[in-house]
């Protein structure tokens, strides 16, 4: 049996309380210890989640020697400054989304990882949540057909962005690299790579914060699949869920997930007469997480595995700059005006 893998996180910010949660009881990965730039804050995440450690520096979490992974849970414009700092002091990475800002930022990321012998992770926690599993697994196995049309949204109000200096500022990077990074990677996991992206920013500003608040992306993949991405930060009277819809030429399956209904988080249906032999959507049944944070859990899990096995994860470095590359392709779309091809 694998001995549990040491993490160290850099970030107490709210996005912390997931990764606290997940890691916290464990069987692959432990807490060693935390930092963040407010120290009180770190040591209120660690009075809650029992962490033992609270770093004066983060000169000081690079140099113990008992930490082998840093979870950098950073604001976006910080990832790539700090992880190839705790790759080069011989740490792996695991980074939260987006891994960067720009494809530049990116490389350098996945460049410092392969000279330190070290893994870089994305934090693209969804492909752990049990619907998306099962999204999948339809999808693979056929019960849809070949997909030919996706469509995703996400429906977010202004308190997110709003809620984060940093976030409503030109660092944040807009809806787009905040918010629809997550069905770009979902998307491409689901149909494979994605070769043509346009993109409209919405022309009435919702919240005010620098960078686009709304956007409607549309993108064509290898397979000649399209597919519809809706982000906004503008809803304020609901519905406040994210949904990814897939139509094939034999079915239709679709999944939501329910931030205002957490009785009920997800819910994924199926049309599909070779499933169940009629045209009537059916409920897909999915085990109900025991607590909220089971999905960065399995994905901590899977990390952990392929550090200590040198094995694949189910996501790579690659993948993080492959979603990256997506909303960067989109915004320039927007701002040529003009279909965009990937690669940028």
């Amino acid at each position: 049996m694998l001995e549990r893998l040491r993490v160290g996180l850099i970030g107490a910010g709210g996005i912390s309380r997931a990764h606290l949660a997940a890691l916290g009881g464990s069987s692959a990965a432990r807490m060693v210890g935390i930092y963040d730039v407010d120290r009180s804050r770190a040591e209120q995440r660690a009075a809650e989640f029992g962490v033992g450690r609270v770093y004066r520096s983060w000169p000081d979490l690079l140099a113990d020697g008992e930490v082998q992974v840093v979870g950098v849970l950073l604001p976006h414009h910080l990832h790539r400054q700090y992880a190839v700092e705790a790759l080069e002091a011989g740490k792996h990475v695991v980074c939260e989304k987006p891994l960067a800002v720009d494809l530049a930022e990116c490389d350098t990321m996945l460049d410092a990882a392969r000279r330190a012998g070290r893994r870089l992770f994305p934090v693209h926690n969804r492909l752990y949540n049990l619907a998306y599993e099962a999204m999948g697994d339809l999808v693979r196995q056929g019960a849809i057909g070949s997909v030919f049309l996706a469509q995703t949204n996400g429906f977010e109000g202004p308190g997110a962005p709003l809620s984060r200096a940093w976030l409503a500022d030109a660092r944040g990077g807009g809806v787009l690299l905040a918010q629809a990074v997550h069905p770009a990677y979902a998307l491409r996991w689901l149909l494979g790579e994605v070769e043509q992206v346009s993109c409209l920013y919405g022309g009435r500003k919702m919240v005010e914060m620098a960078a686009e608040d709304t956007a409607i992306v549309t993108l064509r993949f290898a397979s000649g699949a399209v597919a519809e991405m809706t982000a906004t930060f503008g809803i304020r009277h609901g519905p406040f869920d994210h949904a990814i819809m897939l139509y094939g030429e034999e079915g239709h399956v679709e999944l939501r997930l329910r931030r205002d209904d957490p009785s009920h988080p997800h819910s994924l249906r199926l049309l599909s007469p070779r499933v169940h032999g009629d045209r009537a959507m059916h409920e897909v049944a999915v085990p109900d997480s025991s607590f909220s944070a089971a999905h960065f859990r399995r994905m901590w899990e899977d990390y952990a595995r392929a550090i200590q096995t040198g094995k694949p994860a189910r996501v790579s470095d690659v993948d993080g700059r492959k979603a990256v590359e997506i909303v960067l392709a989109a915004r320039r779309s927007a701002e040529l005006g003009q279909v965009v091809a990937l690669p940028l």
